[in-house]
């Protein structure tokens, strides 16, 4: 177990909090560092990002992004739980574009660098819907 149990962090996840410690240290690549989305709150790029979601996220995450998609119980770490990471103090823009961009090579885990195939719009979307809680 870990200190963070309280927030949906535990042993089989932890390996997630180095991306989280690494932000809050102001760890974050400085092509990232103080992004903001310049895309609008709007439906039309919260309905983009959520479709993009179900075709590139949905698998590993599942459709509430709690981590539990067909694929998580494969993958060592799980997939992190976005439902509970969007609450967080670290679910800014410039973590949130950095995450999907970058993936989780750095930190040893499965997920992709979406930058490779998607464009920064796109990923802007994806972000827009996850802060909007999986809804539109």
């Amino acid at each position: 177990t870990t200190a963070c149990q309280h927030i949906g962090i535990n042993e089989a996840n932890s390996l997630f909090i180095g991306r989280y410690t690494d932000y809050i240290l102001g760890n974050i690549p400085e092509q990232y560092a103080d992004l903001t989305n310049p895309l609008a709150h709007s439906k039309e790029n919260i309905s983009a990002g959520k479709t993009l979601y179900q075709t590139q996220c949905i698998i590993c995450h599942g459709t509430l992004g709690e981590g539990n998609g067909s694929m998580s119980q494969s993958l060592t770490p799980p997939p992190a739980n976005l439902a509970l990471t969007r609450k967080l103090p670290v679910a800014q823009d410039d973590f949130l574009f950095w995450t999907l961009s970058e993936g989780g090579q750095l930190y040893e885990t499965a997920m992709p660098k979406f930058s490779e195939h998607l464009s920064d719009k796109e990923i802007w979307q994806i972000s827009l819907y996850i802060n909007s809680g999986f809804t539109l």
